[in-house]
């Protein structure tokens, strides 16, 4: 990315404006009525002396990646970060200062993460500057001539690359890793969660009883989005249920007591008298009967009811479902909503474009850096273990395969590597994963990974295991040399 000169992005901006040429939307930075703001905002800055240095080294419309944040003005300084926000005139009924402050406290919340001093302002044309005053959480008027400091005085970064600077990580919360930030709202949804939650709360109001279904992949936000509404309609006085297709993990546990919220594994499904909305999570895993009952009691009451699963994600043959189409087919007179999540907003490119190639070499065509994945080679069980220590005290998951309690197991001699198991982690994310390939893996000769099948499905645990994670893969080989050069082969194909 590259930074603009403002007085040269208005000027060009109009220029093309201009030109007639239908072709001039192509490379237009902003919008017209953006453009417009901007102008007004560097004419009173040139009325105020400032010159093209203070209006040199900006981002301009600047956009996380994978979580779409955008900021209009953006200039890194070598002290500080500075964000300002271009409003056009607002109408008079609208709460300038209200609708500023809400913006400018998002923006911090982004940028905080950066690690240095953030300047927030705002000008709004034919209002005038604001300043985001972050110890107390409020917003000051401010005089052109303060922002004339403010510009003059910041040291231009210009080797500064925001993609590389901002980890959507960082901003992405789980309900279950991360449960006390998610109960203080110190997360922001995803214009497409955004619109999906809107959707489903105002389809809630209007059908007493309904069905909705939220299907996704991996790393989409699924299960922040369903728990983001169960926590909206709590506070709103409603009761909630929700079902989660798996064992209760940590963050389950501590939502119930701490929080008192009603969470139950499927496994014990009680009765809901006295609840006003079901919700199910991981609903890939639902059994038909168990699919039933739920659905029989909601009609009962009268309550809607949402799932929200991923059929790409199953740990046992035969296990996945696609709920919307079930319930299209066996219920066809009750209102369904369905909803896809489509953006992957945890796991970044590089991770996603790995793993594609993980289960099916040379499906993903993307020329990216996989420096995020590791592929070591680790001889002796004991030796594994060990390195599997060292690893997780330096912060790394270690996730393994659950097999069978009754035969004996292919992925046997690999369950004491780790107390978490590909069930046992499901909705669950991490920062650093690591897992051991062995001789139960091999790649086929048109590069699909073949594996062999136990009680549970080896290829859905692996792809359970390779999903949980954010930043950072390990994969440990053992006793199967040709499986490591293949990988080696993957990594090698990153840009």
């Amino acid at each position: 990315m590259r930074t603009y000169n403002l007085i040269s992005v208005v000027e060009g901006s109009c220029a093309l404006e201009q030109s007639g040429l239908d072709t001039a939307k192509r490379f237009r930075i902003l919008k017209s009525h953006e453009i417009k703001t901007l102008k007004a905002f560097c004419d009173i800055m040139r009325s105020k002396g400032c010159g093209f240095l203070q209006f040199d080294g900006y981002f301009v419309g600047y956009s996380i990646e994978q979580i779409g944040k955008e900021f209009d003005l953006l200039r890194f300084g070598d002290e500080n970060i500075l964000n300002i926000e271009l409003k056009s005139e607002l109408n008079e009924d609208v709460n300038v200062e209200e609708k500023v402050h809400r913006q400018m406290k998002k923006n911090y919340y982004y940028l905080k993460f950066l690690g240095k001093p953030v300047i927030i302002l705002t000008y709004v044309e034919n209002k005038g500057f604001y300043k985001y005053d972050i110890d107390n959480d409020s917003i000051i008027r401010i005089y052109a001539g303060e922002v004339l400091k403010i510009l003059t005085y910041q040291n231009v970064d210009y080797g500064a690359d925001p993609d590389s600077l901002f980890a959507p990580s960082n901003y992405l919360v789980s309900p279950f890793n991360s449960t006390d930030r998610f109960i203080n709202n110190e997360y922001f949804l995803t214009p497409g969660q955004q619109n999906a939650k809107k959707e489903i709360l105002n389809e809630m109001s209007e059908h007493p009883f309904m069905l909705s279904c939220i299907s996704a992949n991996a790393g989409t936000g699924k299960t922040l989005l369903l728990y983001d509404i169960a926590k909206e309609l709590m506070q709103m006085g409603k009761k909630v249920l929700i079902i989660h297709c798996g064992k209760l993990n940590e963050g389950h546990e501590r939502l119930n007591i701490k929080y008192n919220w009603n969470i139950i594994s499927i496994s014990s499904i009680v009765r809901v008298n006295d609840y006003d909305c079901i919700f199910v999570d991981e609903a890939q895993r639902i059994r038909e009967g168990q699919l039933r009952g739920i659905i029989g009691k909601a009609m009962e009451r009268k309550i809607p009811a949402v799932f929200s699963y991923d059929v790409k994600q199953y740990l046992r043959t035969g296990e996945t479902c696609d709920v919307s189409e079930y319930l299209t087919k066996n219920y066809p007179d009750v209102f369904l909503s369905s909803k896809v999540l489509k953006n992957k907003i945890r796991t970044n490119k590089s991770m996603a474009s790995f793993i594609t190639n993980l289960m099916n070499i040379g499906k993903s065509h993307d020329s990216l850096d996989y420096s995020c994945v590791t592929v070591e080679y680790i001889n002796g069980h004991n030796e594994i273990k060990n390195y599997i220590n060292f690893l997780r005290n330096s912060g790394w998951m270690p996730i393994t395969y659950t097999t069978s309690k009754y035969n004996k197991d292919p992925y046997d001699n690999l369950t004491d590597i780790s107390d978490k198991t590909a069930h046992s982690v499901i909705g669950q994310e991490f920062s650093k994963v690591v897992f051991v390939m062995d001789g139960n893996f091999r790649y086929c000769e048109d590069g699909r990974l073949q594996v062999q099948e136990s009680y549970y499905s080896a290829d859905g645990m692996l792809y359970q295991i390779v999903t949980r994670v954010v930043n950072e893969l390990k994969i440990i080989v053992t006793g199967n040399p040709e499986l490591y050069y293949r990988l080696l082969e993957i990594k090698s194909m990153g840009g």
